[in-house]
């Protein structure tokens, strides 16, 4: 990262508790900020809201009631934002109710540096 390029804040939403710190390890190591993280529905909204973060990196499935589909259609209609889905299932179905939320990226599980290298980019460029 250059000295003009500032800093990004991330929301994780990730049941997974091993996967969420390891994405929370990789943000922080390409100069970025996690500022807050979720594995329910429910306290991913609220977690977003009250934070708006500058992208969500969002899992599908999560704990409880709720996915991370809802959690993108209640995030987009309320305070918009870059959301990135993370998936470990290619389910064509699942796929295409994440895309007609509007998402900046889908990326298929394992997250590699450079899948968040080229989300970066894409939230840079707008």
């Amino acid at each position: 990262m250059t000295g003009n390029e500032s800093r990004l804040r991330f929301f994780i939403v990730e049941d997974n508790a091993i996967i969420a710190f390891d994405l929370e390890r990789r943000v922080e190591t390409l100069g970025h900020t996690v500022v807050g993280s979720a594995d329910t529905a429910e306290t991913a909204i609220r977690g977003i809201l009250e934070t708006l973060p500058d992208c969500v990196l969002m899992d599908i499935r999560l704990k409880g009631e709720g996915d991370g589909i809802m959690v993108a259609e209640e995030i987009q209609r309320t305070s918009p934002r870059p959301i990135a889905f993370l998936t470990a299932y290619s389910d064509k179905g699942m796929l295409q109710q994440a895309r007609a939320t509007g998402p900046t990226a889908c990326i298929i599980k394992p997250v590699r540096d450079q899948d968040l290298h080229q989300l970066i980019s894409r939230i840079r460029s707008g």
